[in-house]
């Protein structure tokens, strides 16, 4: 009796303090301000073991077109839509629901990505997913196509992104957190409790971007491969999975889909056979969570590392030019 009121009072007091310390943080108060204080103050309301960065990405001047050499294939200037680019963006709709694509793509965005504070977060349900080795390539994998190494799972992927975009002038988070261990299954809420304290903590966070690999049966070979070219570099394919309400609440996912439609046929406009079709699925994935969640699958299990490299290139060269401005006709 006596260890089950002190582990209730410990509790109470947990509780307590982290109350006090968001309340604290809310009001300004700098030192909860840092990444140690936040995660400390996350693990005390969720138990979760989130990893903040120690401050946000810099803010560096917005250059007037992204790195040419990065990937090979230069912006475009005066970024423009139009209906006949919704040809090239094709749907698999595994819902029913039919959504007009032209008009989707001819939707106002709204959005900024601009300003000194981060804008875009970067995180990974399943940031263990990791791809074909290649010669020389040597690290060890926790079961087949997944790997704890950093080097080549998923956050190695977002860290390429987060290079890219900083680059390009937009403040970015990347968050690390290995969502997917010790356990699979449960990686979608882990995830989430991630996001709402970016969310709470950041709230100019617009964009949230989860980086994913795609597979098919691990038994089966060969595996699951996709192919482009960016350039004169062999690259994987990208690949959005939009949410839907069909199984949960989920009223701003038109919204989401738009966001998804317009940014494939920027990727398709800027390098052609890129994108394989979008995926209209009836879960929502934590998209719900901000009008600017993208869900994206950096080709799949059977392309190499560095073809995924190149790949996340172009997709975040591709998000800056949205970034610049999009004039739709």
């Amino acid at each position: 009796m006596f260890q089950r009121k002190e582990v209730l009072s410990i509790g109470v007091c947990a509780v307590v303090l982290a109350l006090i310390l968001r309340l604290l943080s809310a009001i300004g108060i700098q030192p909860l301000q840092n990444g140690d204080m936040l995660s400390f103050l996350v693990y005390l309301q969720t138990g979760r073991v989130v990893r903040y960065p120690s401050a946000s990405a810099p803010e560096t001047p917005r250059p007037t077109a992204p790195n040419p050499t990065n990937p090979q294939t230069q912006t475009p200037s005066g970024l423009v839509l139009t209906a006949a680019d919704a040809e090239a963006v094709k749907l698999n709709d595994l819902v029913g629901y039919g959504p007009n694509i032209q008009e989707l793509l001819l939707s106002q965005l709204n959005w900024d990505l601009t300003g000194s504070q981060p804008t875009v977060l970067i995180i990974h349900t399943h940031a263990t997913e990791s791809y074909t080795k290649e010669p020389g390539q040597i690290y060890e994998e926790d079961s087949d196509y997944r790997t704890f190494n950093a080097s080549y799972n998923m956050v190695s992927i977002g860290e390429e992104l987060a290079r890219v975009l900083t680059a390009g002038g937009i403040s970015v988070l990347h968050d690390r957190t290995l969502h997917d261990y010790p356990s699979y299954n449960g990686s979608y809420d882990h995830a989430r409790q991630t996001i709402r304290a970016y969310l709470e903590a950041f709230p100019s966070i617009c964009m949230v971007i989860d980086l994913h690999r795609d597979a098919l049966d691990f038994e089966e070979e060969p595996q699951l491969t996709t192919m482009a070219t960016v350039g004169t570099q062999s690259s994987a394919q990208l690949m959005l999975v939009a949410g839907t309400d069909h199984n949960v609440s989920y009223t701003g996912w038109q919204e989401n889909l738009a966001l998804g439609v317009k940014l494939t046929a920027v990727l398709e406009k800027m390098y052609p056979g890129i994108t394989r079709p979008i995926q209209l699925r009836p879960q929502r994935f934590n998209l719900d969570m901000t009008a600017g969640s993208i869900l994206v699958e950096v080709g799949a299990n059977g392309d190499t590392h560095t073809q995924a490299v190149v790949a996340v290139r172009a997709l975040g060269a591709a998000i800056l030019a949205m970034a610049e401005g999009v004039n739709l006709e």
